[in-house]
Formats: structure tokens, C-alpha cells, sequence
């Protein structure tokens, strides 16, 4: 460690900072634009890195994220692009990163801190717990047969070009209702969700989009990619890849989805990161028809300033609890709290005495977005106390919509 110096890179030192990323995500830097795209929404100066000399052996970045939250939104550090080269494992170098992250996003007010974990055994230890989970959804779309009475209206393609104009406002009604989405700014729709070059097609088609149409304005839309295939008797068989899904009414979610399950040629129709309470299930005659391929785990949350965090949502119960956090990584977040809720608002503080419970620093992250248990909590002793003001923890910090994250980053 002590060869290692730690800071942002500078622009010139910004193409070693990717390609040393990708590299720690096991892949190339497939084309010369690509640097430009990470640096569209990741500048040189939200990034940390290890060097050994003039070697960069170690990335980290930070994101300025906008996160909804039960009842309104709250600015969230996005942990990113975390690597350390096989070389330099086991000395440090991600403890040491972490800390500086940590504390910088501090210093900048942000109360919480978020990632899409690569590895889930890694940043329990750094205090991120789970705080939204997803799902992946396969089906055959010949198989797909609505409910009677299930309203569905037609969808119509437009260009990438339109989508810009087209498709941000519907993702934006969606995002104010749902907590764990964060915000796009029109780099991210540019350089993330609506850029398709060569490389990102891997074997699949360029991006697809088609919107529905309310009343008075488009009020969903799918982006995807198709993969042609054949049977072994010859007919076709390819697959439709839904890379994404927003509809800010349910007549619009169905019509979308009836789409996707008609494309002909393609019966396959698969979505990652589907969320957890997708109702396409209640909607078809034969709900087993979707098949939930895995359930895997999407934002991790660290909670780094108690009092701002816990006051900035929404309860959709009144009451109060008071409990110990203990926070091995970050000592200056433990101790006591008390939380009064009236009305659906939260007054925070700290106290003297102890609390009813005592709760780890990352089970406090996973309650936070409302899709936690903090039962099954309790019974891993990841919660241990009073029984009945458990109970009333879980009632406080669940809501009855389940958080959903709608990217990787």
C-alpha cells in the first residue's frame, strides 16, 4: 500500500481509467467512441483511482444520481465502475477506495450512497444492503392469451431520433411513483438507454421502439432487440430481447406487452429485470405461461446521514421507534435514534439511551425503499430486540408497492 497513491484521474489519463474498467469487467474497449460515452455521464472528476506509478491498478466512480423515494426523491451517490487488478487483491486498495468515496459523498450531502452490485458478497461489509430486488421473465408468445375484458389498443414504431422527444416525458411520470428508479439526464438518455453502436448489439438487432398512445399523450413504450433463430423443422424461432418497459397506465402496459407477444418470427420473448410486482401475470389466461427464470438483487443502498434519509420519505403508517445501528465500516453513523412518524412524516434524532432493537447499518438500506422484510431480518439475527417493536419497524418502513431500479449503473 504504500506505492499506491489514490485520486480522480485527469482527462488525458481518462482513456487508462476505461480501459482499465472494462478490463476489470472481463471485457475490451470495443470501438474509439466508447470512452466518450463513459465520459458523458462519469467526468474525470467523479472518478477514483489506485496507481502504482503511472499505472492505474484500481477504478472507482461516483454518479450523480436522483433517487425516488416512498413519498419523493432524495440525491444519491451512485457507486461505479468498481475494479482492482488481480495483481493488487488483498491489499487494501478497495477498503481504502471505499473510505474516500464514502467520505467525499458525505462531504457533498449526499445522505445515501447506492450500486448494482457485480458480486453480492462484496459491499454487505462496506454497510450497502438490498434494497430492491428484480426479476427475469421468459415466455412463449404464441402461449400469451389475455383475460377477457383486458383492454388493448394498438402501439406504433418510431426512430431513436423521435425517441428522444417521445420517450423521456413517459419515463418521468413513471420515475415519480416509484421508489428505487433514479433520473435521467439527457446525456444518460443519449449516451446510455438510447445509444445502440455496433458493439452493444451482440449478435441482436439494433434497438426497436414502439409507444402507445392515451388520450391526450403517449403513455408507454418498449425498447428491444430481436435475435432471429430456426427450429429444427425450419420454422422460424428467434427471440425477442425487451430491454426495457415503461408504461404509465396499465391499458398502455398491456397493449405494449401484447406487441412484444406478437412479433412474427420471433415466439421467444424474454426481460430481464423485470420488477418484482409486474401484474402481466394477472392479466393472461394462463399465468405459469410467464416463467420466472431468477430472482436476483438490483440496488444495494448504504445509508450514510440517518437523520436527512429517514426524514426525507414518506410512512404509510403513523408511529414510533427507537433503535441502535451499528455500523462497523463507518463508526460515525452508530448509535442510538429515535423515529416519530405523524401524519406520514418522520422526525429523526438521536438519543442517549438505548434503542428497542439494535439493527445493522445494511439491513437499515435494505428497509429503506419499503420492499424489505424486516421479519426474515430478525430471524437472521440481522435484527435483534424487542419482538414487538420489530413488528412495528416492519409496518413503518414497508409500502405496499414494491421498489423497482430501472438500470445497471
Amino acid at each position: 500500500m504504500d506505492s499506491i497513491t489514490f485520486r480522480p484521474v485527469t482527462d488525458d489519463e481518462y482513456p487508462a481509467f476505461v480501459r482499465a474498467l472494462i478490463e476489470g469487467f472481463s471485457d475490451d474497449v470495443p470501438d474509439d467512441e466508447f470512452v466518450g460515452l463513459i465520459k458523458a455521464t462519469l467526468p474525470p472528476e467523479r472518478t477514483l483511482a489506485a496507481f502504482e506509478g503511472d499505472e492505474i491498478v484500481g477504478t472507482f466512480g461516483g454518479y450523480h444520481l436522483d433517487l425516488t423515494i416512498p413519498g419523493g426523491h432524495l440525491p444519491m451517490e451512485g457507486t461505479t465502475v468498481v475494479t482492482v487488478f488481480p495483481t493488487h487483491r488483498r491489499m487494501g486498495l478497495m477498503s481504502e477506495m471505499m473510505a474516500r468515496h464514502l467520505d467525499n459523498a458525505v462531504a457533498n450531502g449526499y445522505p445515501v450512497a447506492g450500486l448494482w452490485a457485480s458480486g453480492s458478497g462484496i459491499y454487505g461489509r462496506y454497510g450497502y444492503g438490498i434494497a430492491s430486488w428484480a426479476q427475469s421473465v421468459t415466455m412463449q408468445g404464441r402461449d400469451i392469451v389475455f383475460r377477457d375484458g383486458v383492454e388493448i389498443d394498438r402501439v406504433r414504431r418510431i426512430s431513436i431520433e423521435d425517441a428522444h422527444l417521445v420517450v423521456p416525458p413517459v419515463f418521468d411520470r413513471v420515475l415519480g411513483e416509484t421508489p428505487g428508479m433514479f433520473a435521467r439526464s439527457a446525456d444518460w438518455w443519449k449516451a446510455e438507454v438510447l445509444a445502440d453502436a455496433d458493439w452493444m448489439k451482440r449478435g441482436r438487432t439494433s434497438k426497436r421502439i414502439v409507444v402507445h398512445d392515451g388520450p391526450d399523450e403517449s403513455d408507454g413504450y418498449a425498447i428491444y432487440r430481436q435475435k432471429h433463430g430456426e427450429s429444427d423443422d425450419g420454422h422460424d424461432n428467434g427471440t425477442v430481447h425487451v430491454v426495457e418497459i415503461i408504461a404509465s397506465t396499465e391499458r398502455a402496459h398491456t397493449a405494449l406487452w401484447s406487441y412484444l407477444t406478437n412479433i412474427d418470427g420471433c415466439p421467444n420473448v424474454k426481460r430481464w429485470n423485470s420488477r418484482i410486482d409486474d401484474p402481466l401475470a394477472m392479466k393472461v389466461v394462463e399465468p405459469r405461461r410467464i416463467k420466472q427464470e431468477a430472482r436476483f438483487d438490483s440496488l444495494w443502498i448504504v445509508i450514510l446521514d440517518v437523520v436527512v434519509a429517514l426524514e426525507a420519505r414518506s410512512y404509510e403508517q403513523d408511529g414510533a421507534v427507537r433503535f441502535t445501528i451499528t455500523d462497523s465500516f463507518r463508526p460515525d453513523v452508530q448509535g442510538s435514534y429515535e423515529l416519530v412518524i405523524e401524519n406520514g412524516s418522520g422526525s429523526c434524532s438521536r438519543i442517549d439511551d438505548d434503542g428497542d432493537f439494535e439493527i445493522d447499518i445494511d439491513v437499515l438500506g435494505a428497509l429503506y425503499l419499503g420492499g424489505a422484510d424486516a421479519h426474515a431480518y430478525a430471524a437472521a439475527a440481522r435484527i435483534r430486540g424487542d419482538v414487538e417493536a420489530i413488528h412495528r419497524l416492519h409496518e413503518l418502513f414497508h409500502t405496499a408497492r414494491a421498489p423497482w431500479c430501472n438500470q445497471v449503473f
